[in-house]
């Protein structure tokens, strides 16, 4: 019997590790030091070999000139919007984009990756089971966030495993960053916008012992059955601009609610004016983000 339960465990771990990779023999992907971009510094595009599937994932990076390889530099992980590639983020707002130049005012290595294929993080993607709450209207289909730009053939639609490797590609991503950039262990972050914002929420709850805080912007969740109380060591700062004609608002504030009556250390940040692609880019709300990472920079046990 104790043998059947072992057993038991060990598969229970197998399935949360792989989370659908279809080959769970591959080993995880590791820094290339013989890579001409390896510990470099600035703003680059990197890709990756995903495990099982010999595929080359993008993640766009920055990383501040203070850093060398002594220095142990906070690390966030960023989640774009609906179907969008992983520069998206660095992007916001399009007129005068802020994650970069924040990054490097205040020393943080940012990572934001693809989600596997950007087919596979539309709402209801990023291997999410909760669904958004979106503003209604006519013709919605597909919305938030942005969708894909331009002609052309529209992508295959994901499948299981498509989702299953969204989810895992973050915590690829977060771990080829923290090894090669020797980040902080205690001060790993995870932000996003829109369903990257659902995947902050799911990814969080999910792998806590893996954040020291979570900032989701512009994602509220139908949450009757979402797990918050494996939150309660994950601080999150909840962003939402009250002109987004996308997700609904008051839903982000009822899941801020919803949090602090399950124990959980959460923080409204309402955005007066801000619109749902970049309300949480706004200089003065994106310098907000990274002062809630300062302010918890321990992980609690």
């Amino acid at each position: 019997m104790r043998n059947v339960k072992i057993t038991a465990a060990l598969t229970a771990w197998f399935l949360i590790v792989s989370a659908g990779v279809t080959s769970a023999q591959a080993p995880a992907p590791a820094p290339d030091p013989k890579s001409p971009q390896y510990q470099s510094k600035g703003e680059q595009d990197r890709t990756y070999v995903f495990p099982g599937t010999g595929e080359a994932v993008a993640y766009h990076i920055y990383v501040p000139a203070k850093w060398n390889t002594i220095t142990r530099l906070p690390l966030v992980v960023v989640t774009h919007g609906a179907n969008q590639p992983a520069t998206a983020p660095f992007q916001r707002p399009m007129d005068n984009p802020t994650l970069a130049k924040t990054a490097e005012a205040r020393g943080y290595l940012v990572a934001a990756v693809t989600g596997y294929h950007a087919n596979a993080t539309g709402v209801g993607g990023w291997n999410v089971p909760y669904p958004m709450v979106q503003v209604p209207r006519q013709g919605a289909a597909g919305a938030g966030g942005g969708g894909r730009r331009g002609g052309g053939v529209a992508p295959a639609p994901p499948t299981a495993d498509d989702f299953a490797r969204a989810e895992m590609d973050v915590l690829y991503v977060a771990d080829l960053m923290a090894k090669e950039y020797n980040a902080d262990p205690n001060r790993i972050y995870l932000m996003g916008n829109s369903s990257g914002g659902s995947a902050v929420w799911n990814v969080g709850a999910k792998f806590p012992q893996r954040w020291t805080a979570i900032s989701p912007s512009a994602a509220p969740l139908d949450d009757p059955s979402f797990p918050y109380e494996k939150l309660k060591t994950v601080p999150v700062l909840v962003v939402h601009g009250d002109m987004d004609t996308t997700m609904v608002f008051d839903a982000s504030k009822t899941m801020v609610d919803h949090a602090k009556a399950k124990g959980v250390d959460a923080t409204w940040l309402p955005v007066a004016g801000g619109k749902h692609t970049d309300a949480w880019a706004q200089p003065e709300i994106v310098a907000q983000i990274f002062d809630f990472f300062d302010k918890h920079s321990t992980k609690v046990k």
